[in-house]
């Protein structure tokens, strides 16, 4: 186990292409961040997806929003979705902490927006 590494795909969500927010400064990133996935499951190494769920009323992150959901090409198998209302994966549910503990996992990449 000393050699897996946890990639952690943070908040790559429909709601950041919104278009009151402009364009991203980076076209590249999604097809990188899937690549980076595809080589992750390929391995058989363990992803991490966090979603951020937002509490403000007019957000197109707030669940129940198409914008809440993670991108196609990011949405698919995981070991662990971590959900969160605030700028830390590690005060999501459930604790990305206590996780990584337990799975004994000391290495992690993290992409993502």
């Amino acid at each position: 186990m000393a050699d897996r590494n946890a990639l952690i795909v943070v908040d790559v969500q429909q709601g950041f292409e919104y278009a009151a927010w402009g364009r991203g400064n980076n076209p590249d990133c999604v097809a990188n961040i899937h690549r980076l996935l595809l080589a992750w499951r390929r391995h058989g190494q363990p992803v991490v997806l966090v979603r951020h769920d937002s509490t403000s009323p007019d957000s197109p992150l707030r669940p129940g929003q198409a914008g809440n959901d993670l991108i196609e090409n990011v949405a698919g198998p995981h070991d662990l979705l971590i959900v969160k209302s605030v700028n830390s994966a590690f005060y999501g549910t459930p604790s990305l902490d206590d996780w990584l503990r337990a799975e004994g996992i000391r290495r992690v990449t993290v992409c993502g927006i």
